[in-house]
């Protein structure tokens, strides 16, 4: 959603000899919010957690 702000926390923590990532992310509205989620943006963020989650396997 273009012209709409947020603030993103990202974490990366060892946890049981992985990485565990944690995202939260604060938007100033629930309009922001809603709009962002109706804008499919899960689907995309999910293409991207999977792309992560392979690329170690390329590096090895």
């Amino acid at each position: 959603m273009p012209g709409h702000v947020c603030m993103e926390t990202t974490t990366l923590e060892e946890k049981d000899g992985r990485t565990l990532c944690t995202s939260v992310t604060v938007f100033p509205t629930v309009e922001d919010r809603d709009g962002m989620v109706g804008s499919g943006m899960e689907y995309g963020l999910r293409q991207s957690m999977d792309a992560l989650d392979e690329l170690p396997a390329t590096m090895a």
